[in-house]
This record gives C-alpha cells, sequence and structure tokens, in this order.
C-alpha cells in the first residue's frame, strides 16, 4: 500500500549557493546573444598603411565600404585589391548593396594628386559622405 503525501510539509531540501546563480547565467547568455546579434565585428586588412595624425578628434563611424590607399598607389576596396581604372565599377556594384558612405584610410606618403584623384572617382561615382580616417594626436604619443 502507498503511503499517503502530507502536503502541509515543507520541504528538506537545504537552501544552495549555485539557485542565485541561475539568473546571472541567464542575462550573461542574453547579453551574448544580444552582442553577437547587434555588433559585426569584421576585420579590415591593413595594407601596411601609417594613417596621418589629426589635432581635433571624431569618433569613427563604422562604414560598411572601406577603400585604403596605400603610399605605393595600391588600393584596397572591402580587403579586395582594385586597380584606378577598374575603381568606378566597383564602386558602382558597391553602391547597389550599401548606402553612399565610404571610409577612406590614406597613408600619410600618399600626395595630395594621388588622393584627389581617388576623391574625385568617389565623389564621380555618387558617394554622398566621404570620411577621411586619421590617428589622434594622443593615440601615437
Amino acid at each position: 500500500m502507498a503511503r499517503p503525501i502530507n502536503w502541509h510539509q515543507p520541504s528538506k531540501r537545504k537552501p544552495s549557493t549555485d539557485d542565485n546563480l541561475i539568473p546571472l547565467i541567464n542575462i550573461v547568455f542574453l547579453l551574448l546573444i544580444f552582442f553577437m546579434i547587434a555588433g559585426k565585428i569584421e576585420v579590415i586588412h591593413d595594407a601596411g598603411l601609417a594613417l596621418p595624425t589629426s589635432a581635433k578628434a571624431q569618433p569613427a563611424i563604422a562604414q560598411p565600404i572601406t577603400l585604403q590607399l596605400s603610399k605605393s598607389n595600391v588600393i584596397h576596396v572591402n580587403n579586395t585589391v582594385v586597380t584606378l581604372e577598374a575603381l568606378p565599377a566597383a564602386l558602382t556594384k558597391l553602391l547597389l548593396q550599401h548606402p553612399a558612405q565610404i571610409a577612406v584610410r590614406a597613408d600619410k606618403q600618399v600626395t595630395y594628386q594621388d588622393l584627389d584623384r581617388v576623391l574625385n572617382i568617389l565623389r564621380a561615382a555618387g558617394f554622398s559622405a566621404i570620411n577621411l580616417l586619421t590617428l589622434t594626436m594622443e593615440s601615437t604619443a
């Protein structure tokens, strides 16, 4: 014969310190999932650039398109090497996929004429916002 269960007696379970960890673990996993979805980690190939410095600092805004111009005038568009002649076609293709904003990283030894040639191609392609990235004086000290 089965023994009747006494519903009026409290359980004799010992309080555990692990009970307080479960909500913390849930929060950590939710934060992890949030940052995995919200943040996009993209490695930008360095291309051996030495960026110029700037006295005024503004935070860099992540751009979907990145153009890098090395001191030997090698152009990288989103980590892909592109010639100066093929640059307009590559930019037109990217403009169809992304908004008209681009981040330009040019080596500090690039001449003004070479940079101006690339900037003119960007303007002609239809970019409305061209952000030139530099280092701040504090980060180089």
